[in-house]
């Protein structure tokens, strides 16, 4: 096969980037810039994606990466998307855009308690596999309350990855994993459901036709080429929701488990049938694969959490020391110098996800050793780690119960895998054996493997898995004496985090997070 590349154009929640790589899956050239997305003055919870500096941006980040890997554009030959979820783009009926908001923004609170009260957000679940909380169905009656002339030239509705594709071809598609994310999705069939547009009182014609991840969408126009360097006539290939293309790139099958650990920790399955919890825990969406879904626990802020120690205790301690010690090793270090259990301490980090009430209770930390105090530091890390170790098993079991399946063995990747100690927990609180995979950014290499299916480099999604898909980096075996201590310890973190949402709810104390559309209850 004569040498080619294709690109990955990755809008993720908090930067675009452009990644090129070769038929081995190796990268050859990289860039990205940092984005955020501005506050709605006057609207709680409000955030926008602004398509003007962002579409900008990534023009920049595709040229700059072409001129990183050295080759010609010409060598291109297929550019695929991908994005964060659930965000949306309104165009008016001329195509331009009206209206858009990331995957992060929560203005539609009214919109969504109503949608709960009427009993639509349940009709909504059961059909489309998601919740109201941040998803098409709120945002649009949002704009409708509140912006009634804006609402009133919608024409047309993309998510993020489809907006990205038709600015650079001008055709207007979507595909099942970003279009799933917007929940008025028919699952089964993987289409737009039209009875739940209809059902919030839209027009079934305002939502793009559905093409398969893979597929040949368009080809680059020369307006496209002439912003970001690739040169017109490009092939642009569907490519999707983030989370479903970091699976792929790892390779994952149907009837396998995988643990993504970033700032949400994301536990998924993926299943060859259209899995909906008749409970509304997890959620469900649509997979890359024809004929495969994923489902979700997510761990609400669990590498964040992390993050945040290293910010609030160890960053400072640092600094005041002048000292060049990475703060992971040294968090790493500490945390390992303390026992199973944390010595009595417990991180209510985050509450089991329940798609329909879930609440995050404030941060706090029980247990801590006032008799210790020179290893509080590793007891405040180590616990942490345990609490995402905790929620991840939580959330497997139930995937395990509503698959009817157990996952002897776990793919953990992300940056949460990178270090020693976290991996072994997640083992050992699991009982499940870890595999570790070389490669960390998996979403674009999905994204890359699509753009060489549709460009015809390969003829088949699974032929691009095997050629482009790295091997497993390490493994990590459960230590059996741990596996046996943590059994106790998984029951008592779940009745310290019951406890502590009461609490917080009894007492007035704001949660961290709650979901616009919520019942008042936990299920």
């Amino acid at each position: 096969m004569k040498t080619a590349y294709v690109m990955a154009v990755d809008a993720g929640t908090g930067s675009g980037r452009a990644i090129i790589y070769n038929l081995k899956g190796e990268i050859v050239g990289s860039a990205q810039e940092e984005w955020t997305h501005p506050a709605v003055e006057g609207v709680p919870g409000g955030l926008d994606f602004t398509t003007g500096p962002n579409g900008d941006l990534l023009d920049r980040v595709i040229g700059r990466a072409i001129v990183d890997a050295g080759i010609n554009a010409a060598e291109i030959a297929a550019v695929s998307t991908t994005s964060m979820r659930e965000g949306i783009v309104l165009y008016d009926e001329a195509g331009e855009v009206l209206w858009a908001c990331p995957n992060v923004d929560g203005r539609a609170q009214v919109q969504a308690d109503a949608l709960t009260r009427a009993g639509i957000s349940d009709e909504i679940y059961r059909r489309a596999g998601d919740w109201v909380s941040i998803t098409a169905p709120a945002r649009l009656h949002w704009l409708r309350d509140n912006r009634p002339d804006l609402f009133g030239r919608v024409h047309k509705l993309g998510m993020i990855s489809d907006w990205m594709a038709t600015r650079l071809t001008d055709t207007y598609v979507t595909e099942p994993t970003a279009g799933s994310s917007s929940a008025l999705f028919d699952l089964s069939a993987r289409v737009w459901s039209g009875e739940l547009i209809e059902r919030i009182g839209l027009n079934a014609n305002i939502v793009p036709p559905v093409v398969e991840t893979g597929t040949k969408m368009g080809k680059l126009s020369r307006a496209a080429a002439a912003r970001c360097g690739l040169i017109a006539g490009t092939p642009v290939v569907a490519g999707g929701g983030d989370t479903q293309l970091a699976l792929l790139g790892l390779g994952r099958r149907a009837g396998q488990a995988t643990l993504v650990g970033g700032s949400f920790w994301q536990m998924t399955i993926l299943s060859d049938d259209a899995l909906i919890d008749p409970a509304f825990g997890p959620r469900t969406l649509c997979h890359a694969r024809s004929g495969e879904w994923m489902v979700e626990g997510i761990g609400f802020l669990s590498g964040f959490a992390l993050r945040w120690v290293r910010d609030a205790f160890f960053e400072p301690l640092l600094k005041l020391a002048q000292s060049d010690l990475d703060a992971f090793a040294l968090i790493e270090k500490l945390a390992q110098g303390v026992p199973v259990g944390a010595a009595g301490t417990i991180a209510a980090t985050a509450c089991p996800m329940q798609s329909d009430a879930w609440r995050q209770p404030p941060l706090s930390f029980l247990g801590l050793d006032l008799n210790a105090p020179g290893r509080a530091l590793g007891q405040v890390a180590r616990s942490v780690m345990e609490a995402g170790a905790f929620l991840a098993n939580h959330h497997l079991e139930k995937l395990e119960a509503l698959s009817g399946q157990r996952y002897d063995t776990l793919q953990f990747t992300g940056g949460s895998s990178q270090g020693t100690l976290w991996p072994q927990i997640v083992a050992d609180v699991t009982g499940r054996e870890i595999e570790i995979p070389e490669v960390k950014e998996t979403t674009a290499l999905g994204c890359a493997m699509l753009a060489a299916v549709g460009a015809g480099l390969f003829a088949t999604i699974d032929e691009a898995v095997d050629a482009m898909a790295s091997p497993i980096e390490r493994r990590v075996v459960p230590n059996p004496e741990n596996v046996a201590l943590y059994q106790p310890l998984k029951t008592r973190w779940s009745e310290v985090i019951g406890g502590v949402r009461e609490l917080g709810d009894a007492t007035g104390l704001e949660p961290i997070w709650r979901p616009a559309g919520a019942r008042n209850t936990e299920l």
